[in-house]
């Protein structure tokens, strides 16, 4: 006999820092659609699931502070925290390995730098602090910003442009298992879409064009 399939109801779901476990996730499901009714019903008991996850992907465990009663369904939302808290982690990890190999080309180039935080907000993986770079030579000031997690053609965005006038930016893109920079130099004609702008893999010697260039064009 066939298995019957059985959709998962669908879920309002929150990631902060636990404020409890340092280093942890927490997590807090509500279905979608009970919300409001129990909500009228019981206005001091709301129908969600709390659980606290330490790590990530086969590595995760999970303290549970407000189970559901069901096995499966249990089952079913510790493998939305996983891959959740999984992305998370890649995402920080793929931008700290940006931001330091940034740092350390700029600063082979003669260029100071400094690491500063951003607060993000992202819908699947929650509120969190991504690492940006200040680059500084002469009165010149630059910043690598952290924009999205994800976007379309692309597993990470962050824009490399002058400060404060921000009309001089190199755009980084992750595809191919790469960083890749779309600059839209003088010599290049404007786009509507920086993806469409020709991609050059991101090295010490892309960094070193694209600082001369916007060197030279905040002179």
């Amino acid at each position: 006999m066939a298995r019957r399939h059985v959709a998962e109801p669908a879920f309002m779901v929150s990631i902060y820092d636990d404020p409890a476990t340092a280093g942890a996730l927490r997590f807090t499901f509500v279905p979608k659609g009970i919300r409001q009714a129990r909500v009228e019903e019981e206005p001091h008991q709301p129908p969600d699931y709390i659980v606290s996850v330490q790590g990530h992907g086969d590595e995760a465990t999970f303290n549970w502070i407000r189970p559901p009663m069901q096995d499966e369904a249990r089952k079913s939302l510790e493998q939305i925290a996983r891959q959740r808290a999984t992305a998370r982690h890649e995402w920080l990890e793929k931008l700290g390995v940006l931001v330091a190999n940034v740092e350390e080309w700029a600063g082979e180039l003669d260029w100071a730098t400094r690491i500063v935080t951003k607060k993000m907000d992202d819908a699947e993986i929650g509120n969190y602090d991504a690492p940006g770079l200040l680059i500084q030579q002469e009165t010149v000031r630059l910043f690598l910003e952290p924009i999205a997690r994800a976007a379309p053609g692309t597993e990470g965005l962050v824009d490399l442009y002058l400060m404060p006038s921000y009309d001089d930016i190199a755009s980084l893109y992750y595809y191919n298992n790469r960083w890749n920079v779309h600059y839209v130099s003088q010599a290049v004609p404007a786009v509507a879409n920086m993806l469409e702008v020709p991609a050059r893999r991101l090295t010490k010697a892309t960094l070193r064009k694209v600082l001369g260039e916007m060197k030279a064009h905040a002179q």
